[in-house]
């Protein structure tokens, strides 16, 4: 099992994900309820771009994406709102005849579910959202935010296993920066911010719409089975444009591993 805290979080915060490994991880979990637990308490700290310390849109509202994914199917939520672990919306959707729900239907979901209202709004994200508003001043036209692409940061977090030969992965984000409600990146998508099959399991962070548009997951999950493990990453990052912000973990039967081309913290078990 590996897990991150985000690509452009220093690897002095190693610890704290390392923290969350060991506390959501219990011995005897399947790989797909371990990386549901281990991003569940990801979440809960307020360091990483996940749940509690989910960035501000423009407008002020946090929005929330996440995903899980077994070999058997996909859960997949975006847009979700005052709710701390999108990641446990994202199981529901999982064991549903859906895929990927959005917006108010899958945050009504979790309340229904018992999951209590929380204010998501850190001090520090808030902090930030005024000096994003004062770069934008009057400035409303999504062209206008052009400028500001090469500026934008995301940061996700994210987990893969491999236990008994089965393969999983999940994935949480609370957006990027300078987004409007209703933006979504690669997070909640397959094959763009995740993805499990044959040859294992792949979690991206990084540049969303850049990561989209490469199908970073898919590609790295195809060149591992094509290279291996490790070269499979480090070939998927080698070819991402370096301007752009991109890290992957992967997992499969011959360990685990992770490629960046920022630091990225971390976190793993590897038996």
């Amino acid at each position: 099992m590996i897990a991150h805290g985000g690509v452009g979080n220093p690897r002095e915060n190693d610890g704290r994900v390392e923290q969350a490994v060991d506390k959501g991880y219990e011995e005897g979990m399947s790989a797909f309820e371990a990386v549901i637990g281990v991003v569940q308490e990801l979440e809960d700290d307020p360091l990483f771009n996940a749940g509690r310390g989910s960035r501000l849109r423009l407008d002020g509202s946090v929005q929330m994406d996440a995903a899980v994914q077994s070999e058997e199917n996909i859960g997949s939520v975006a847009a979700v709102e005052e709710v701390k672990n999108p990641i446990r919306i994202a199981e529901i959707v999982h064991d549903s005849p859906y895929l990927l729900l959005v917006g108010d239907s899958a945050t009504k979901i979790g309340k229904k579910r018992g999951f209590e209202y929380t204010d998501l709004k850190t001090e520090d994200r808030i902090e930030e959202l005024e000096k994003m508003r004062e770069k934008l001043q009057d400035e409303e036209d999504l062209e206008d935010y052009k400028k500001f692409y090469d500026e934008m940061q995301g940061g996700t977090v994210g987990c893969v296993a491999y236990e008994d030969g089965q393969a999983a992965a999940a994935v949480s984000t609370g957006g990027t920066s300078y987004s409007i409600r209703g933006r979504v990146g690669d997070s909640p998508l397959i094959g763009s911010g995740f993805y499990v099959g044959e040859n294992g399991a792949v979690v991206a962070t990084g540049k969303g719409e850049e990561i989209t548009r490469r199908l970073s997951s898919k590609t790295c999950h195809d060149m591992m089975g094509e290279y291996g493990l490790e070269k499979g990453c480090e070939m998927v990052v080698e070819e991402f444009p370096e301007k752009h912000t991109l890290g992957l973990i992967a997992v499969n039967q011959e360990g685990c591993f992770s490629a960046d081309n920022r630091e990225m913290a971390r976190g793993s078990i590897e038996k």
